[in-house]
């Protein structure tokens, strides 16, 4: 058995090593765990000091999750480890020995001896009691201090007490604050540590972008959720916060520093808006990057030590019209009966892409379908016509929501379509889309009337050949003639030449339209009489005449067209014959201009032969000067264009004479004057001799004188051609006088004719006076 006192000491020993362990480990974990505190500490709250932020949550998470770790290492490698492992008595007999050379072996040798179960060992009891004996003597001279080695424990306890005593001071100082790191380090809570200012997000102001023209709506107030914004692109938005002022310090500016996904980094200060209200001082953020809009971004903003971080804007591609399908539907009257069935079955007329331009026509049903780039969720349309814009409410969306449709049940009227699409996240575009649809209006027919061989008189029995030319941009309906009575109208009154006359219930007569949009009738005025649809004509008396067409246009009212009124005079056959007289003394007067004219050309002619052409030859002859020469060529040529153009003058002016002889003649046959030797004098003598002039001979003269002008360079030849020139005016002034004299017959005829009237006339008054007289004579028997 080992000595009790032997015993004693290596039990105490073994206590002491256990103890030793168990401090290591304590004051390593406590040492750790401060350390990691205060590092901890100044990472999370240092940078809040300098204007930056706490450390994020993951990184409290690391911190947290590596003291962990090490605490778990040390507990189990240092504690656990250390002290689940054996101390036998000999080992710590030779720990003992190691630090006690004066034992000499005797206590390892006491306790190895003395161990039970030993068998084999040769030794003498003797021996082994003397050695005990003296292990036993020399227990008082072992330190088991000596043993252990406290510069671990100074070392650990001098790292660890010194962030304990901090530790207690900060606890004692400042309890919340240490509270809030104990906390924030363990995870325990998210509160931010306090600072002087205090900034809050309020959001980002996006303005409305409507249809309409009048912006009257305030912008929309937009919040981030978790942090994150979507925005549409190219949007120019309005960012907001606000500093607490009651009970903190308010910046004096704060800035924006971002970074954007292509990796361009910015910071951009915000402006103070206002005065301080309701404890806050608002600040906005108005330009880049948040004007015009490019590309997603993340942003913090500081003011003072607080800070606002892990905000993103992200910018969202707002919907685009990509296409606009137009769909019209043609009204009634625009469709013939031929087209109308086929057309009847669809549900259009026309379909056409959207261009700029673009013309419909006048009470159309319009369709219009948007395609949009994608996807829809509300849409804003607003039509403006005449100045007045109409929200359209009543929207069709296709099934996959890429394309919405717009019904114009009756296009009247020039209109702008103006759409503001928006997907289902309510990112719409940021300028409307502008449309614009011309309307094609509806115009009245244009209708004219013309009355062949009637001027302003004609007698009772007259007929009246009407030529009618109508048009419209979709064809006409009916054209229609009027033939109406005029009430007599007052002395002085010049009203009656303006309106269509009321008094006397007119005649229609439906016209005929070619292809060509022409027609042709005769109203007879005797017929018409004699039927009795007009009352019989009076000599002194009036008549209208005009046409009136229409179109099929049916929406609100209808298009019906006037013709220039033609007012008649109703005279007899004698007082028609000298209106026409009248009119033939004014043609015999423009026939003798013509003839003054002709004969002006002639002597033109005769001049070019005696003092241009044969000077120009002699000077060829005996003269070297080619400038001079060409001069005269020159001065030539243009009195040769000016005989040229006075020749096709005269041609147009009998060709002219001769046309109002032919109306003379067909008023003569339309008003059924009796007159043949007047009608074969004027035509025969006249008007036949008239054309046959300005159809040969003045077509000769004029090509004669367009040869005189190609041949100005040779003047023999020209000297040829002018001479033919004159022989030709010659004959044209031979064949114009004898015109001439017969319209002078014509015009003593006329005379006689004018005293055979006279006769006729006073014949006839003397008649109506011996009747009176006699009338008179019957009432003097009565009296």
């Amino acid at each position: 058995m080992l000595d009790p006192q032997l015993q004693s000491l290596l039990q105490s020993l073994r206590g002491r090593i256990r103890r030793y362990v168990v401090w290591d480990s304590v004051l390593a974990i406590i040492a750790v765990v401060l350390v990691a505190f205060w590092i901890g500490l100044l990472i999370d709250y240092v940078p809040v000091t300098l204007g930056g932020t706490e450390m994020p949550r993951s990184a409290r998470g690391i911190l947290l999750a590596a003291v962990g770790f090490a605490v778990f290492v040390i507990v189990v490698r240092m504690l656990i480890d250390r002290l689940s492992r054996p101390l036998p008595d000999d080992s710590l007999a030779l720990l003992v020995e190691r630090h006690h050379p004066q034992l000499a072996g005797r206590l390892v040798t006491a306790v190895q001896l003395s161990r039970p179960g030993r068998s084999g060992d040769s030794h003498s009891p003797d021996l082994l009691r003397l050695v005990h004996r003296e292990a036993s003597e020399s227990v008082d001279e072992v330190d088991p201090g000596r043993v252990f080695r406290m510069q671990p424990l100074i070392q650990k306890a001098a790292l660890a007490g010194p962030l304990l005593l901090l530790a207690l001071m900060f606890a004692a100082y400042s309890p919340s604050a240490f509270a809030r790191a104990a906390a924030r380090l363990t995870l325990l809570s998210d509160a931010r540590w306090p600072r002087r200012a205090r900034l809050e997000m309020v959001g980002v102001d996006l303005p409305t972008i409507s249809a309409s023209n009048v912006q009257d709506s305030d912008p929309q107030r937009i919040e981030f959720e978790n942090g994150v914004m979507r925005l549409p692109t190219g949007s120019s938005a309005t960012l907001r916060i606000r500093a607490a002022a009651d009970d903190a310090e308010v910046p004096s500016a704060c800035t924006v520093y971002y970074e954007t996904d292509d990796g361009t980094r910015g910071q951009s200060n915000m402006r103070r808006v206002g005065r301080q209200r309701d404890g806050y001082q608002a600040f906005v953020l108005d330009g880049p990057p948040l004007s015009n809009l490019a590309s997603s971004f993340s942003f913090s903003i500081q003011g003072l030590d607080d800070r606002l971080i892990d905000y993103r804007i992200e910018a969202a591609e707002p919907p685009a019209i990509s296409a606009l399908n137009v769909k019209i539907r043609y009204p009634d009257y625009l469709r013939d009966s031929a087209s109308s069935a086929a057309t009847d079955e669809a549900e259009f007329d026309f379909e056409t892409p959207y261009q700029a331009g673009l013309r419909i026509s006048e009470g159309s049903g319009v369709t219009l379908e948007a395609v949009s780039s994608l996807p829809l969720g509300d849409v804003d349309v607003v039509l403006e016509s005449d100045g007045q814009e109409t929200r359209v409410t009543e929207l069709a969306y296709s099934e996959d929501r890429q394309s919405v449709r717009l019904n114009l049940d009756t296009f009247n009227n020039p209109t702008a379509i103006r759409i503001v699409p928006s997907d289902p996240d309510g990112i719409s575009a940021q300028a409307p889309f502008r449309y614009f649809l011309g309307a094609i209006l509806d115009e009245p027919p244009s209708v004219s009337l013309a009355l062949n061989g009637i001027q302003s008189a004609v007698t009772p029995i007259a007929r009246l050949p009407l030529e009618c030319v109508a048009e419209d941009d979709y064809g006409v309906v009916s054209v229609t003639a009027f033939v109406a009575q005029n009430a007599p109208a007052k002395q002085g009154d010049d009203a009656a030449d303006a309106a269509p006359p009321v008094s006397v219930e007119p005649i229609s007569q439906r016209l005929e339209l070619n292809r060509d949009g022409q027609a042709g009738a005769v109203i007879d005025l005797r017929e018409l009489t004699n039927s009795g649809q007009i009352p019989a004509l009076q000599p002194g008396g009036a008549i209208s005449v005009y046409a009136e067409a229409r179109d099929g246009y049916d929406l609100d009212g209808t298009h019906l067209t006037t013709s220039e009124i033609f007012r008649l005079q109703v005279v007899t056959p004698e007082e028609l014959l000298t209106l026409m007289e009248r009119r033939e003394l004014g043609l015999r007067t423009r026939l003798e201009q013509t003839v003054t004219e002709t004969q002006g050309l002639r002597e033109q002619l005769a001049g070019f032969r005696s003092d241009r052409f044969e000077l120009l030859m002699e000077r060829q002859q005996g003269e070297s000067e080619q400038q001079t020469r060409q001069r005269e060529l020159r001065i030539i040529g243009l009195r040769v264009q000016q005989s040229g153009l006075q020749a096709s003058k005269t041609a147009e002016e009998l060709t002219g004479i001769a046309e109002s002889l032919d109306d003379l003649l067909l008023e003569m046959v339309n008003n059924r004057v009796d007159s043949k030797d007047r009608q074969e004098r004027l035509g025969s003598g006249v008007r036949d001799p008239l054309r046959k002039i300005a159809d040969v001979s003045m077509e000769q003269l004029k090509q004669q004188i367009r040869s005189i002008e190609a041949s100005i360079q040779q003047p023999e030849q020209a000297l040829e051609q002018t001479e033919a020139a004159i022989q030709t005016a010659d004959q044209v002034l031979l064949e114009l006088t004898a015109v001439l004299e017969k319209m002078l017959d014509l015009e003593s005829y006329n005379e006689l004719l004018d005293l055979v009237r006279g006769l006729i006339q006073d014949q006839e008054q003397l008649k109506e006076d011996t009747q009176q007289e006699r009338k008179n004579r019957v009432k003097d028997l009565f009296k």
